[in-house]
Protein backbone atom coordinates (compact mmCIF):
# COMPACT_ATOMS: atom_id res chain seq x y z
CA UNK A 1 0.00 0.00 0.00
CA UNK A 2 2.87 2.36 -0.80
CA UNK A 3 1.13 5.24 -2.55
CA UNK A 4 -2.12 4.98 -0.64
CA UNK A 5 -0.91 4.63 2.94
CA UNK A 6 -0.18 8.32 3.52
CA UNK A 7 -3.50 9.59 2.14
CA UNK A 8 -5.65 7.13 4.08
CA UNK A 9 -5.07 9.20 7.20
CA UNK A 10 -6.54 12.32 5.58
CA UNK A 11 -9.83 13.63 6.95
CA UNK A 12 -11.45 13.16 3.51
CA UNK A 13 -11.26 9.39 3.92
CA UNK A 14 -12.51 9.08 7.50
CA UNK A 15 -16.08 8.31 6.43
CA UNK A 16 -15.44 6.71 3.04
CA UNK A 17 -17.53 3.64 2.25
CA UNK A 18 -15.71 0.31 2.47
CA UNK A 19 -16.45 -0.32 -1.22
CA UNK A 20 -14.89 2.98 -2.34
CA UNK A 21 -11.96 2.50 0.02
CA UNK A 22 -11.21 -0.94 -1.43
CA UNK A 23 -11.37 0.40 -4.99
CA UNK A 24 -9.08 3.29 -4.11
CA UNK A 25 -6.50 1.11 -2.37
CA UNK A 26 -6.58 -1.48 -5.17
CA UNK A 27 -6.19 1.25 -7.79
CA UNK A 28 -3.25 2.92 -6.06
CA UNK A 29 -1.59 -0.45 -5.47
CA UNK A 30 -2.05 -1.32 -9.16
CA UNK A 31 -0.27 1.94 -10.04
CA UNK A 32 2.71 1.43 -7.74
CA UNK A 33 5.97 1.26 -9.66
CA UNK A 34 4.35 1.72 -13.05
CA UNK A 35 5.27 4.38 -15.60
CA UNK A 36 2.86 7.28 -16.06
CA UNK A 37 1.24 5.84 -19.21
CA UNK A 38 0.28 2.68 -17.34
CA UNK A 39 -0.92 4.68 -14.32
CA UNK A 40 -3.25 6.59 -16.63
CA UNK A 41 -4.65 3.32 -18.02
CA UNK A 42 -5.22 2.03 -14.49
CA UNK A 43 -6.92 5.30 -13.50
CA UNK A 44 -9.17 5.19 -16.55
CA UNK A 45 -10.15 1.54 -16.07
CA UNK A 46 -11.01 2.07 -12.40
CA UNK A 47 -12.96 5.22 -13.29
CA UNK A 48 -15.05 3.24 -15.76
CA UNK A 49 -15.56 0.44 -13.21
CA UNK A 50 -16.73 2.92 -10.59
CA UNK A 51 -19.20 4.60 -12.94
CA UNK A 52 -20.60 1.18 -13.91
CA UNK A 53 -21.18 0.47 -10.21
CA UNK A 54 -22.76 3.87 -9.56
CA UNK A 55 -19.83 5.06 -7.45
CA UNK A 56 -17.98 8.34 -7.55
CA UNK A 57 -15.22 9.88 -5.47
CA UNK A 58 -15.91 13.29 -3.96
CA UNK A 59 -13.89 16.21 -5.32
CA UNK A 60 -11.72 16.17 -2.19
CA UNK A 61 -11.10 12.41 -2.46
CA UNK A 62 -10.28 12.73 -6.15
CA UNK A 63 -7.87 15.60 -5.55
CA UNK A 64 -5.98 13.64 -2.91
CA UNK A 65 -5.75 10.56 -5.14
CA UNK A 66 -4.51 12.60 -8.11
CA UNK A 67 -1.99 14.45 -5.94
CA UNK A 68 -0.71 11.09 -4.70
CA UNK A 69 -0.35 9.90 -8.29
CA UNK A 70 1.63 13.02 -9.23
CA UNK A 71 4.40 12.23 -6.75
CA UNK A 72 7.67 11.70 -8.60
CA UNK A 73 6.19 12.65 -12.00
CA UNK A 74 7.81 15.18 -14.30
CA UNK A 75 5.91 18.39 -14.99
CA UNK A 76 5.11 17.08 -18.47
CA UNK A 77 3.64 13.86 -17.05
CA UNK A 78 1.70 15.83 -14.43
CA UNK A 79 0.18 17.91 -17.23
CA UNK A 80 -0.77 14.74 -19.14
CA UNK A 81 -2.39 13.33 -16.03
CA UNK A 82 -4.37 16.55 -15.54
CA UNK A 83 -5.58 16.28 -19.14
CA UNK A 84 -6.75 12.69 -18.63
CA UNK A 85 -8.56 13.65 -15.42
CA UNK A 86 -10.31 16.48 -17.25
CA UNK A 87 -11.39 14.08 -20.00
CA UNK A 88 -12.70 11.60 -17.43
CA UNK A 89 -14.74 14.35 -15.76
CA UNK A 90 -16.47 14.95 -19.09
CA UNK A 91 -17.60 11.32 -19.33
Amino acid sequence: MNESSHILNDEAFKNISPQKLKIMVDMLNDMTGKPMEQKVRVLFSYGVKMKQNGLQFTKQESSLIIDSMKNNLSQSDQNKLDMVVTMMDMM
